[in-house]
This record gives structure tokens, sequence and C-alpha cells, in this order.
């Protein structure tokens, strides 16, 4: 009789304790599926930047990359790539990456953030391993590095990645293609491609828009629904629905191809285009990018007309502004250039 009690008692002791466990599993695995759908049901939103960053003419003007309701239906985080190019210049300025990752576009957006690097150009003034060993050491919450598939020192980066292993992740930008480049081709294995769906000239004209409006000398894009629709449908039929492959559209910079010889046909999209593709993505996909680059198309109008003038006729044309300390395409190695304005960028004049 005595042990009796020892014997009912201690099971329920052991009852209780593994029902704790049990619940603590449960409910752990429960949050755990709880936020992974919400993740999995939503995308990541990737930002390509050059050598100034956010500071591009098309940024300035609009102060948006997209309506903050839109990236948060869309996306569960933003990885912004910053550039290194001027981190490089100023001797490791830690300020250059910072002003890009925690620029206020990208906080207005109200998303968690990823931050990545865009490497490039090993040389003597600064190799591979010094700018990766640097970045590595004075930001150790980097998740990522970008290399530019026309890097003449790919190689040098490849090498660095390699030694580093499986710590971070890897990309590489380039045009349009279905599968990620084989490990036989660089000897690493990249965890995304970024296909560049603005670089394919008559094709992204045929196959990702449809004809839109003619604004100085420009064929701007269309964002009707007819048009939306082509350009994911063509998404699908160029880049496959593989998420490692990410659809990269662009923002700021020469994103103009002058075709059927008298035309421009202008492809950089405002913070309004970007927000009518998301809402009109028709296939499921859910990865996104938006490059960010620099200059413009002089071939085009209304720069093609600036590019002519001459500092004192180019103050006269309101479309037109002189650049002292920039170099003429026309005149190698000669600065002084008159570009037209930012807002007259053909299709930029719609925003």
């Amino acid at each position: 009789m005595r042990w009796m009690p020892a014997r009912i008692i201690l099971p329920r002791v052991w009852q209780i304790v593994l029902g704790i466990l049990l619940l603590s599993i449960i409910i752990g695995q429960f949050f755990q599926k709880n936020i992974e759908p919400l993740n999995n049901a939503k995308g990541e939103l990737y930002l390509l930047l050059e050598a100034p960053g956010f500071d591009v003419p098309e940024l300035n003007l609009t102060q948006k990359i997209m309506d903050t309701n839109v990236a948060q239906a869309n996306f569960h985080k933003v990885v912004v790539i910053a550039n290194t190019a001027k981190y490089k210049d100023t001797i490791l300025d830690k300020h250059i990456m910072t002003e890009q990752w925690d620029n206020t576009l990208v906080t207005n957006l109200g998303l968690s953030v990823e931050k990545w690097a865009f490497v490039c150009c090993n040389s003597n003034v600064m190799s591979a391993a010094t700018l990766i060993n640097n970045l590595i050491s004075n930001f150790p919450d980097i998740n990522g590095f970008l290399i530019d598939s026309e890097d003449s020192s790919i190689d040098e980066f490849i090498q660095i990645f390699k030694s580093k292993g499986s710590t971070y992740k890897y990309s590489i930008v380039g045009g349009l293609r279905k599968g990620k480049p084989l490990p036989s081709q660089y000897g690493i294995t990249f965890d995304k491609f970024f296909g560049e769906v603005y670089t394919e000239g008559n094709l992204a004209q045929n196959n990702f828009y449809k004809e839109g409006k003619k604004v100085d000398g420009s064929t701007c894009v269309s964002m009707d629904k007819t048009s939306i629709n082509q350009f994911w449908s063509s998404v699908k039929e160029k880049l496959g629905m593989n998420e490692a492959i990410v659809p990269t559209v662009c923002g700021s910079g020469n994103c103009q191809e002058l075709l059927y010889r008298d035309n421009c046909f202008d492809e950089r999209l405002s913070d309004k285009n970007i927000d009518s593709l998301l809402d009109g993505n028709t296939i499921g996909r859910k990865n996104f990018a938006i490059w960010y680059g620099t200059g413009q198309q002089f071939s085009c109008e209304p720069a093609h007309t600036c590019l002519k003038l001459g500092s004192t006729t180019c103050a006269k044309n309101k479309k037109c502004t002189w650049s002292q300390y920039k170099k003429n395409p026309d005149k190698v190695g000669k600065l002084g250039v008159c570009s037209s304005l930012p807002s007259t960028w053909g299709c930029a004049t719609l925003w």
C-alpha cells in the first residue's frame, strides 16, 4: 500500500511534463508553419544599384520605388544590393554602403531589409579578395554578393566566393535565360540569376510590352491590361517559373533602345508603372527585381538634339542642360556636354 501513491503520482507527473513538452513542440511548429507559408506566399524584391546608388534623376524626381501597399502585398522582404564602386574609390568609406541599405526610399516600403553587395572589377588598386574581405569585416550582416556576367575579372571573385563557401548567397546578372549558369561554367552554384528583360531591344518591344504613346520621339512602355498580361506571359515563356531566375526591369538609366533607325523604345519604368505590373501579375511569379542605372541614350530624343548644342545654345533650350564636367560621347576625352533634362528623358515626361 505504501508504494501505490508513488506508482500513481509518478505517471501523472510525467504525463504533465510530457504534455508540456508536446504542447511546446506543437506551438513551435504551429508558429513556424504559420510564418513560413506567409513568407512563401510572397516573394522577394531585389534592388540592383549602380555606383550612385539611389541618387539617380528618375528617383530624385519621383522619390518613390513603388506604393507601400503594393510592396507589402507582394513581398515579405527587400534585398538591397548596394554598389561597392564608390566604397572602393573612397578607401572603404562605410557610409557609402549604409546610405544605400538604409535609404528612406527603402525603409518607406515597410519591409524587412536584407543586405547584399554588388562587387566588380578586380584590379591592382584593390583586389577582389581585399574588397570582399573588407566588406565582410566592416559589415558582418551582409548576406550575399552579386557579380555581373560582363565583368572581365569575374574569375577572381569566383575564387573568393569558393573560399567563403555557403556562408553567403551568390548571384549573377545577365540576359534572358531559363536556368542558372551551370557550376561547370563558373565553378560555383549561384543562388539567383537576374534576367534583364530590358536589354533585349526588339525582343522586349515585341514580346514584353505593347507599344504605347510616343513622347519626345520615344515609344513609351504601355501599361494597359493587355500589355501587362503580355509582359507576364513573355516572362513565363522566356524565363520560366523557377524563382531562382528573377525577372529584372529597369527603373532608371540608359534603358532606351534605338529601333527601326528613327525611333527609340524607352523601357524605364516609373513607380506607378511597377505598381501596375505587380498588381497585374497573372502567372504567380513571386520574385522581382529592379535595376537602377545611370545615364541616358544620346541617340534618342531629346538627348540627340541636346547633344549637338554648345554651352550657349544649350542654355536656351528648355529641354536641355549643360554639364561642364561630364564627358561628351561624340568628342572622346573632351569635357562638357549638353544633355536632356531628367524630366524629358522620353517617357519620363509621363511620370
